[in-house]
């Protein structure tokens, strides 16, 4: 209820507790972990080859746990603070170039009502960079045909706008007059009692239209969010832009995925704005 988190989140969170919190430190009183029992449990993380970035995240929620122990239920507990969590490597963030979103376009068959979904759906993805769950909340008239923008709500129920391009918009259209339903929601399932479109199924999808199109990176909405966030990136704009339209609550974030530059961006950098000329300084003739 505190952290407003999705159900998807929810049953990780749990997972968590079920799987590792619960059982090593279930049979303790609260007040008798220690940082001892912490040195053990990550020891044991290590032995079973628990990636890096679990390890994280378990240890997150256990810091985050023993925080709303102390600060809201007032409970003597581990001070959080002391619990070292381990140094993740900058991520590797993948994306679509412009040519592979040309190939997954000419792939996608929109000569029927599921690859017009499909490809509403993927343009709404790379225009918007939503998350897949904003985007399947929306409802056929939660855009602005005005405006060309929407107001959602996110993750973590912060509000934003997001805005949809001439190329989204046309591929809405397209889909929603194959459309004989009348069922509220902008993207939905097919059959005699068509219901909201859930995520479950996307992801297939997408795979499969990367694979057709014939490359080998894993095709996820996901990807397409990175996309987004990436093309801006490379086109200038700054990372404190890039944060709210991508709804991002801490700017550590943004900055983790997207302030660093690939080598093909440093390289064009350079080309573009190192210049030695004796006309490029501020005119002063000092040396020094």
């Amino acid at each position: 209820m505190e952290k407003q988190y999705a159900p998807e989140s929810q049953i990780k969170v749990k997972d968590c507790f079920d799987s590792w919190l619960l059982k090593y430190f279930g049979h303790l009183q609260l007040h008798q972990i220690k940082p001892a029992h912490v040195l053990q449990f990550r020891d044991a993380m290590n032995a079973r080859q628990l990636s890096i970035a679990r390890q994280y995240s378990i240890l997150m929620m256990l810091k985050m746990f023993l925080s709303f122990c102390r600060n809201v239920l007032e409970a003597q507990c581990l001070d959080p603070s002391t619990i070292r969590l381990p140094k993740r490597a900058a991520p590797k963030v993948e994306y679509l170039t412009n040519d592979e979103i040309e190939s997954m376009r000419e792939h996608t068959d929109t000569t029927h009502r599921m690859g017009l979904r499909l490809r509403a759906l993927f343009e709404t993805l790379l225009a918007t960079g939503m998350r897949i769950s904003e985007a399947l909340s929306l409802d056929r008239n939660s855009i602005d045909p005005q405006t060309k923008q929407v107001a959602i709500i996110g993750k973590g129920n912060k509000r934003r706008t997001v805005f949809f391009s001439d190329e989204a918009l046309h591929w809405i259209d397209r889909y929603l007059n194959m459309r004989r339903d009348t069922h509220p929601a902008l993207f939905v399932t097919y059959g005699a009692h068509p219901g909201r479109w859930t995520r479950g199924d996307i992801p297939r999808y997408l795979r499969a239209l990367g694979q057709a199109a014939g490359f080998e990176k894993r095709v996820t909405p996901h990807l397409l969010r990175h996309t987004f966030c990436t093309n801006l990136r490379n086109h200038g704009a700054d990372i404190s832009l890039i944060k709210d339209l991508a709804g991002h609550q801490d700017i550590h974030t943004t900055a983790r995925y997207y302030l660093s530059s690939d080598t093909r961006i440093l390289k064009d950098a350079v080309a573009r704005y190192l210049d030695y000329s004796t006309d490029a300084g501020s005119g002063s003739s000092a040396r020094t």
